[in-house]
């Protein structure tokens, strides 16, 4: 079994390559950095410095979790369209197992890409004179645990619907959409609206803002970390928290997505 695993783990590593997404991801990646770098080169002050080294390491973070996204849906939608899955399951390689090792890929990959961006990261402080500091460490650790939750989730979606589709919603509907739509109905009914059917708008939007998966579980205890990229002695057990979080979206994600590969008539 493990043996088997392996091999599908290096077979979608190999199908990764000949899709020249890490190609375009590392052209992304230099020339984001290569801008943003240039203003930090004309400038005297440290903390001008520090804000750009924030900006890039920010926007790099920010790529990393929709390009984690991307390994998700593209690795099992590709495989959908193409209809190779059949051939893929009639040799001994059961759905749940195919669908484990396309997830570890696409962790695998999105863990290495977050390496990189944190190397950079500390290479740039280094060269620009700036402390290296431990919110570096947190923030990458924070983006490669949300990006485990969102490789599972748009893996589910893509199983679900058009690829094209699946980004729509995951983009559209998300947990931050009906968490605003939860503070407006709060707002109004604090203003003295108590009508029964916003207080039932309210529920809704609450229930769903539970429902809908969110990208960091806890970036209101956090937020201070990327901006100031300080960690405090008890700010790092978010990450302990944020990981058992991604962990039971992946594990649901998954069960999901076996149930709705097993049910597909090319099984």
């Amino acid at each position: 079994m493990a043996e088997l695993l392996r091999a599908n783990v290096m077979a979608h590593f190999a199908y990764y390559r000949r899709s020249r997404l890490l190609l375009a991801f590392l052209l992304v990646f230099l020339l984001l950095t290569g801008l943003s770098s240039l203003p930090a080169l004309f400038m005297n002050s440290g903390v001008q410095t520090f804000n750009s080294l924030q900006q890039i390491f920010s926007v790099l973070n920010v790529f990393l979790l929709f390009f984690s996204g991307g390994l998700g849906l593209f690795i099992v939608s590709s495989h959908l369209r193409s209809r190779s899955l059949k051939m893929v399951f009639t040799k001994p390689c059961s759905p749940a197992l195919w669908l484990a090792s396309a997830f570890l890929a696409a962790v695998a990959v999105s863990l290495l890409l977050n390496a990189i961006v944190l190397g950079s990261a500390v290479a740039l402080s280094l060269g620009w004179h700036l402390p290296v500091r431990a919110g570096l460490v947190f923030v990458s650790i924070d983006t490669f645990v949300a990006s485990i939750g969102i490789i599972a989730y748009l893996m589910l979606l893509t199983t679900l619907m058009h690829p094209a589709v699946a980004v729509t919603f995951a983009l559209i509907f998300n947990a931050d959409l009906f968490y605003g739509g939860y503070e407006w109905t709060q707002a109004v009914i604090r203003a003295g609206n108590g009508s029964v059917g916003l207080r039932l708008l309210d529920k809704l939007f609450h229930c769903l803002y539970f429902v809908f998966p969110m990208v960091h579980a806890f970036d209101r205890k956090t937020e201070n970390i990327y901006t100031s990229l300080r960690v405090l002695h008890g700010e790092w057990r978010y990450l302990l928290y944020s990981l058992g979080y991604a962990a039971v979206l992946a594990a649901f994600c998954y069960g999901a997505a076996l149930f709705a590969l097993q049910r597909k008539k090319h099984i």
